[in-house]
């Protein structure tokens, strides 16, 4: 099975941990164990047998995942190593062959796998110059009777857009009128920017839809790797079937954590640090673009951890992100890594202070461009 790198995961694989200042991470400040859990959590934790437990994932945290979806039960829940692993299983599951609709730009894993498990992929964009509007005409472009599945990501990564409900509406009956599923990534629901309420979910919408999430980009608790994925009972029956082949389960202490991260109270004060943190930090990126307007613009995220930036240089994404690492031990993302030129994305869920000597790093390379 032929496949192609992932070029934004293998980069920030090879230079993440190597830079004093990394500006691709695409969530919010990690907390720790310590920071989280009470005293009395913590000894359970330290107590609890590290054995395979619950494969499929505890009752009790499926439980709590499914209550994040009105009328899903534990049985439409699988409990995934984070997202990467739901859109896998996922992705094997419902494209061998056929074809594909990808809204672009996009985390690419999808799209890629799509490709690789044969499956002919036609590209919806989000229009840059309309605000990342969802283009609707190529929507209906895409479908076709062969049409096995639309991917999409909401809010979407990397430009921060938030699907309106009539652009919503519209991917749901495109969908209902080819048979095709709903493959959505909503990882980034939770985080989104200013007043905005949570950003809905396509769960429910119809009947082949499924939504893939996580305890990472939102919640901060990326590094114990709980993801999910939501569906009809019998297609996650099935999915469950594809993941004996991959992690086999998660572990049992990342399935203790989440089940806590997930209750109701604690995943809104996650989700309030987290605004916290992004508002403030959109604000710094956004006066430093406005203090470079004559080769930077943007559009402020709606939701998400990341500032899709747009310059107005001769130079290539890649050579950009490369000057910026090589030249200033600062890491940033390559647009061409979304498939998309002329952008790079930077973190904003991190310490302000981080962003901050980052963007000056960022300020004296562009001096010399």
């Amino acid at each position: 099975m032929p496949f192609e790198t992932f070029l934004l995961e293998r980069n920030q694989t090879l230079y993440e941990n190597e830079v004093e200042i990394n500006l691709t991470e695409s969530g919010v400040k990690a907390m720790t164990l310590r920071e989280f859990l009470t005293p009395a959590e913590q000894q359970e934790l330290l107590d609890l047998p590290l054995g395979y437990g619950h494969t499929e994932g505890t009752p009790a945290l499926r439980r709590a995942i499914a209550a994040l979806y009105p009328g899903a039960g534990p049985e439409n829940v699988l409990v995934t190593a984070g997202s990467c692993e739901a859109n896998f299983v996922a992705a094997w599951t419902l494209l061998g062959g056929g074809g594909a609709a990808a809204v672009l730009p996009n985390y690419l894993q999808v799209p890629n796998l799509a490709r690789a498990f044969g499956a002919e992929v036609k590209p919806i964009h989000l229009l840059s110059d309309q605000d990342w509007a969802l283009d609707l005409a190529a929507l209906e472009r895409a479908m076709t009777p062969g049409t096995r599945a639309i991917i999409l990501c909401n809010p979407n990564n990397p430009t921060g857009k938030v699907l309106s409900e009539a652009e919503m509406a519209a991917v749901v009956a495109a969908a209902e009128r080819a048979g095709a599923w709903i493959l959505a990534d909503e990882i980034y629901r939770g985080a989104e920017l200013g007043e905005r309420p949570e950003t809905p979910s396509f769960w429910g919408r119809g009947q082949r839809v499924l939504c893939a999430g996580s305890i990472s980009k939102a919640l901060g608790h990326s590094g114990l790797r709980v993801g999910w994925l939501v569906g009809p009972a019998e297609t996650i029956a099935d999915i469950r079937r594809r993941q004996d082949y991959t992690s086999i389960g998660t572990t049992a202490v990342g399935q203790y954590v989440a089940t806590r991260v997930l209750a109701p109270e604690r995943r809104q004060a996650l989700l309030r640090r987290a605004r916290a943190i992004l508002n403030r930090n959109r604000d710094i990126v956004d006066a430093w673009v406005r203090r470079n307007g004559n080769r930077l613009s943007w559009r402020p995220p709606e939701g998400g951890g990341i500032a899709f930036i747009r310059y107005d240089l001769p130079l290539g994404s890649e050579d950009f992100s490369r000057l910026v690492r090589e030249r200033e031990s600062c890491f940033v993302v390559a647009g061409a890594w979304f498939g998309l030129e002329g952008h790079i994305r930077l973190g904003i869920g991190g310490d302000s202070h981080e962003l901050e000597e980052g963007l000056k790093r960022v300020d004296r390379v562009l001096a010399t461009l």
